[in-house]
């Protein structure tokens, strides 16, 4: 059901925390928290499913609260990996009905997250969570003022953008 292979620094410009674990079967009663569209299949994931898979850590500010959160989260390529559209710009969208579009040149080259945890416990509502897209505090690279819609919070649903 999820294929192996992500997270492996060999290709890539940044470092992980952790790479890939064996994914476990849904928990009864946990609830599922994305849903990601594949092409060949649709996954729906669990906090325990994600915490399994490839995970980054950095610190950063969170503008629209005001204040910097060390964020872990799986990498969105390795998403885009997991649902067979590597190399393609990916679609978010949020439960309050938000959608964007992160360009897989973005995503490939830097360690944007989906973040399911802050300064290590799960991202509350308050803060924009239980998941939210982080990009990292690379002002140069992903200035607020081209980048800010970037930030998605509330994030259910993850797919290739069309």
């Amino acid at each position: 059901m999820f294929p192996g292979g992500w997270g492996q620094a060999a290709s890539t410009p940044f470092s992980y925390l952790r790479t890939a674990r064996p994914v476990p079967a849904a928990k009864p009663g946990e609830r599922p928290l994305l849903r990601l569209e594949g092409k060949a299949q649709t996954l729906t994931l669990t906090r325990s499913q994600l915490l399994a898979l490839p995970t980054v850590r950095y610190a950063t500010r969170h503008a629209q609260l005001g204040r910097t959160f060390t964020y872990e989260g799986v990498p969105l390529r390795d998403l885009a990996r997991l649902g067979g559209f590597a190399d393609q710009d990916m679609r978010l969208h949020a439960s309050n009905g938000y959608v964007t579009t992160i360009s897989a040149r973005d995503y490939g080259a830097a360690p944007i997250m989906l973040a399911h945890t802050a300064n290590g416990k799960p991202i509350s509502t308050l803060e924009k969570g239980p998941l939210t897209v982080v990009l990292p505090p690379d002002e140069r690279r992903f200035p607020r003022s081209q980048y800010g819609s970037a930030w998605v919070w509330f994030v259910e649903r993850v797919s290739p953008a069309p």
